[in-house]
């Protein structure tokens, strides 16, 4: 037995329901996965070679005053 794909948090859906769910589902995987080239990956927080990296200083605006 495999590990379920997804899992219904509230409601009660029918056997029907899931198994439409399920087949939307795998399609969209299909989908993404059929064109997805080798540059679309997530490189969401990866440092970039073309930008300096952000230098964290915690002290930078402590003597600002607001009005």
């Amino acid at each position: 037995m495999t590990a379920p794909t997804f899992s219904v948090v509230k409601g009660n859906p029918t056997d029907e329901e899931l198994a439409a769910l399920t087949a939307v589902l795998a399609e969209l995987q299909a989908a993404a996965t059929a064109t997805a080239g080798p540059d679309d990956r997530n490189l969401w927080g990866r440092p970039s070679p073309l930008r300096h990296p952000d230098v964290f200083n915690p002290g930078a605006f402590a003597n600002i005053t607001y009005f």
